[in-house]
C-alpha cells in the first residue's frame, strides 16, 4: 500500500515496480533522475504531478500498453551506425568471415542475428549493411535481423528508418551515399537493406526466450549493448543467462566496452578480439546419439480426411505413469529453463519415450532452439506420424518451416492446423506475417481480424497452447498494433 505524503516511499515502491516489471535499476541516488523523469510523464499525459502518476501506475495491473509508456519516458534512445567500431571490425575481418565460410561449406547459407534492445534500429541496419558487403551472393541467403526493444517510440523510427547526421557520425561517407537516399535534409535506408531487418517489441527483463515463437532461438550473433547497465545485477545476470541460451553452440554476444565485468557473463567465454568487448558460448557436451525407427509409409502432406476419424488405434500396453510422465515433465521443466541440452539428452536417455507423440514434440521445440532445424523437423514428422491430427504440431512444423526460409511450406502446415482447429489463434497470427511479408495485405487484414475475434472471446490473463507463455492479452495488444500497420 502506498503511504501518503511520504515521497520517498513512493518512489521506493515505484522504482521497485520498474525493477520488477521492466528491469531498470534505480538505486536512492538516481531517485532525482527518477523523479525528473517522472514530472515530465506526468505532465504530459494529464496527471496533476508526479506522484499522482506514479500511483496510477501502483494501483493495478499494468499491460503492456502502459510499460510502453513508461519505458517511452524512462530508456534512453539515443545511439548511431557502427558505434564502438572494434566490435564490428572484429565482426567484419574475423568473426562473419569464418563464419560465412562454415555455412556455405557444411550447414547451408544462412545466418541469425539478434540486435536486442536495438533502439532507433542503426546497430540493426550496420549488420545488414555489412553483411551486404560481406557476401556477394546474399540475395541467395536466408538472412535473418531481429531487432527488438521495448521503447515503442524508438520501434515506431526505426521502422521508418528515416535518421539526421547525427546518427552518421564518424563513419565512411560513401556508406551513407551507397545505403541511403536524401528525403528532406535526412536520410531514408534502402528498401532493400530494411527488408533485411524485422522489428518487434520484445521486453528482456520480463517476456521468454529464447523461443520458436518469437524468434529468439538458435541465433549466431547477439547484440545486448548498453542496456545491461540500467538493471539489478540479479536481473542482469538473468538476462545474460536467457540471452546464453538463445545462442547456438559457439555464438556470439557482443557487449559494450562499459557494461560490467566478465564474471556477470559467465559462463560465456570472453574473446579478446580487436578491442572489442565480445563473448562466446562454449560448445555444450555432445548429444546422445540417438537412432529412430523409419517413418511409415505415409505422405504426410496428403489431403486430410474431410468427413471421417479414423478408427482409434489399440492402446499399447500400460506404463507406469512415473516411467513416462516423469522424465516428460523434468524435459519439460528443463525447456522452460533454457536448458536444451541436459532436457534433449534426458528424453533421448529414455527407452520408453522414442515413440512418444509429445515427447517427439518437446524434441523438436528443443532442437529448433538449439539451431539443429534438421533434426527439429525430423522430430516434428514423427510426432505427426504418431498423430497427424494433432493441430499443435502441425503449427510448430510451420514455425520450423519458416525458419529455414520455406515460407510456402509454413503456410501449408498453418493451415493444415486451422483445418483442424479454425480456432488456433496463433495460427492466424502467422499467416498474416506471411501475408504481410508476401505483400498481400488483404489477407493479412483477414487473417489478424479473425485472431482478435478470437481472443476477444478469452480472459485477459489466459495462457494461449503453444505460446511458450504468452497471454489473451499480451497477444491482443500485438496484434492490433499489427494488424494496425497494414490498414485494419
Amino acid at each position: 500500500m502506498i503511504q501518503a505524503g511520504s515521497g520517498s516511499v513512493l518512489l521506493e515502491e515505484f522504482s521497485a515496480f520498474l525493477a520488477a516489471r521492466m528491469g531498470l535499476h534505480y538505486a536512492p541516488e538516481r531517485w532525482g533522475d527518477l523523479e525528473r523523469a517522472v514530472a515530465q510523464m506526468a505532465t504530459e499525459l494529464g496527471f496533476a504531478d508526479g506522484d499522482a502518476c506514479m500511483r496510477h501506475f501502483l494501483s493495478g495491473a499494468v499491460d503492456r500498453a502502459g510499460i510502453e509508456t513508461l519505458a517511452s519516458y524512462l530508456t534512453i534512445g539515443e545511439t548511431y551506425f557502427f558505434r564502438e567500431p572494434a566490435s564490428f571490425d572484429a565482426l567484419a575481418t574475423r568473426i562473419l568471415p569464418d563464419l560465412i565460410a562454415q555455412r556455405r561449406a557444411v550447414h547451408g547459407k544462412y545466418l541469425r542475428i539478434w540486435s536486442a534492445a536495438c533502439s532507433t534500429g542503426e546497430e540493426a541496419y550496420t549488420m545488414a549493411i555489412l553483411l551486404d558487403r560481406l557476401i556477394p551472393d546474399i540475395a541467395g541467403w536466408n538472412i535473418t535481423i531481429l531487432a527488438t526493444d521495448i521503447n515503442p517510440r524508438s520501434l515506431r523510427k526505426a521502422i521508418e528508418g528515416v535518421y539526421g547526421d547525427w546518427s552518421f557520425r564518424g563513419i565512411d561517407p560513401e556508406i551513407r551515399r551507397a545505403y541511403f537516399t536524401p528525403r528532406g535534409g535526412r536520410w531514408e535506408i534502402i528498401p532493400r537493406i530494411r527488408r533485411m531487418v524485422s522489428f518487434a517489441y520484445h521486453n528482456l527483463a520480463e517476456d521468454l526466450y529464447p523461443s520458436v515463437q518469437n524468434n529468439t532461438n538458435a541465433m549466431d550473433i547477439i547484440f545486448c549493448r548498453n542496456v545491461l547497465m540500467y538493471f539489478s545485477t540479479g536481473t542482469a545476470r538473468r538476462v545474460v543467462s536467457n540471452l546464453q541460451h538463445s545462442l547456438v553452440d559457439g555464438g556470439w554476444l557482443v557487449a559494450a566496452s562499459v557494461e560490467g565485468s566478465s564474471e556477470l557473463f559467465q559462463p560465456l567465454a570472453n574473446i579478446g578480439l580487436l578491442d572489442a568487448t565480445i563473448y562466446r558460448k562454449t560448445q555444450s557436451p555432445p548429444l546422445v546419439p540417438f537412432t529412430l525407427p523409419p517413418l511409415p509409409d505415409m505422405p504426410l502432406e496428403a489431403p486430410l480426411p474431410l468427413l471421417t476419424v479414423p478408427p482409434l488405434p489399440e492402446p499399447p500396453p500400460a506404463v507406469p505413469v512415473e516411467e513416462v510422465l516423469g522424465p516428460l515433465d523434468e524435459a519439460l521443466a528443463l525447456y522452460q529453463r533454457g536448458e536444451n541440452a541436459a532436457a534433449i539428452a534426458l528424453l533421448l536417455g529414455d527407452p520408453g519415450l522414442v515413440g512418444d507423440g509429445k515427447a517427439l514434440t518437446l524434441l523438436a521445440r528443443l532442437y529448433a532452439n538449439e539451431g539443429r532445424l534438421d533434426l527439429a523437423e525430423e522430430c516434428c514428422r514423427r510426432a505427426l506420424a504418431v498423430d497427424r491430427l494433432t493441430p499443435e504440431r502441425h503449427y510448430l512444423l510451420a514455425m520450423i518451416r519458416q525458419e529455414v526460409g520455406d515460407p510456402r511450406g509454413a503456410s501449408e502446415s498453418l493451415k493444415r492446423a486451422l483445418f483442424l482447429d479454425p480456432d488456433h489463434i496463433l495460427a492466424h497470427v502467422a499467416l498474416a506475417g506471411l501475408a504481410v511479408a508476401d505483400g498481400k495485405k488483404s489477407e493479412a487484414r483477414r487473417c489478424y481480424r479473425n485472431a482478435l475475434n478470437l481472443l476477444s472471446a478469452r480472459a485477459q490473463e489466459e495462457t494461449l497452447p503453444d505460446g511458450d507463455g504468452l497471454t489473451v492479452g499480451r497477444l491482443t495488444e500485438i496484434v492490433r498494433v499489427a494488424s494496425a500497420e497494414v490498414g485494419a
